[in-house]
């Protein structure tokens, strides 16, 4: 699992520069406390995909944002 985290974070930073800075503030991706490989290769896929096809994630809407609880 640490490996999967580590490339998850290498990804997401891959991401991030891609995109900018702010363009996962609002994208849910899976649970961050999840132990789960597979929700967490998911993950990786779902964002290298995005980054290959230069085409980044929907983020939630601001007003609809603000309504979710964590």
């Amino acid at each position: 699992m640490k490996y999967l985290r580590r490339e998850l974070n290498q990804v997401e930073k891959e991401y991030v520069k891609q995109f900018g800075e702010d363009s996962l503030n609002r994208v849910i991706l899976h649970d961050p406390n999840t132990k789960d490989k597979q929700d967490v290769q998911d993950t990786i896929d779902i964002l290298k995909e995005a980054i290959a096809k230069n085409k980044p994630l929907e983020q939630v809407p601001e007003d609809m944002w603000k309504l979710i609880e964590f």
